[in-house]
């Protein structure tokens, strides 16, 4: 009688569950992945349209008044990021004389009757903008001449 070589059928049925376990693993481990890189880009977006919030205040030199605004930033060529942000920013009395707490808390535009979500929060203290500058006439002259 001849032996024949191969795989009975219990060491067959034990590799399937192995491999098995194995792809449900990997499975798990590339939506978990996908999920905190979707995270990650929100975290992202977020934080750049509330310093773009920061800046602009400090460009226009606003010295802000206490208490809280809303606002709506929409998909246009000054959002770029493809969806609606909203933007709750809260001014408070700076720890300094002439400063002011700024807290930008930017989340998605929450779908009707849903709960508002903060994606970041970015805080900052700005101060009461320096007078402007108004040359006086004998200064327009060049002294070189």
């Amino acid at each position: 009688m001849t032996r024949q070589a191969g795989f009975t059928l219990v060491e067959v049925l034990v590799a399937l569950a192995l491999l098995t376990v194995g792809i449900m693993v990997m499975m798990e481990t590339m939506g978990s992945t996908a999920n905190h890189a979707r995270m990650l880009e929100d975290h992202t977006e977020a934080y750049l349209v509330a310093s773009n919030k920061l800046v602009e205040y400090q460009v226009f030199n606003q010295y802000l008044n206490v208490g809280t605004n809303d606002e709506v930033l929409k998909p246009d060529e000054d959002n770029p990021y493809g969806r609606t942000w909203h933007i709750r920013t809260k001014v408070t009395a700076g720890p300094y004389p002439d400063t002011r707490r700024v807290d930008i808390e930017v989340g998605p535009e929450p779908a009707s009757g849903s709960q508002r979500q903060v994606t970041f929060v970015l805080t900052s203290v700005l101060g009461k903008p320096a007078p402007r500058f108004t040359p006086a006439a004998s200064d327009d002259q060049d002294p070189q001449s």
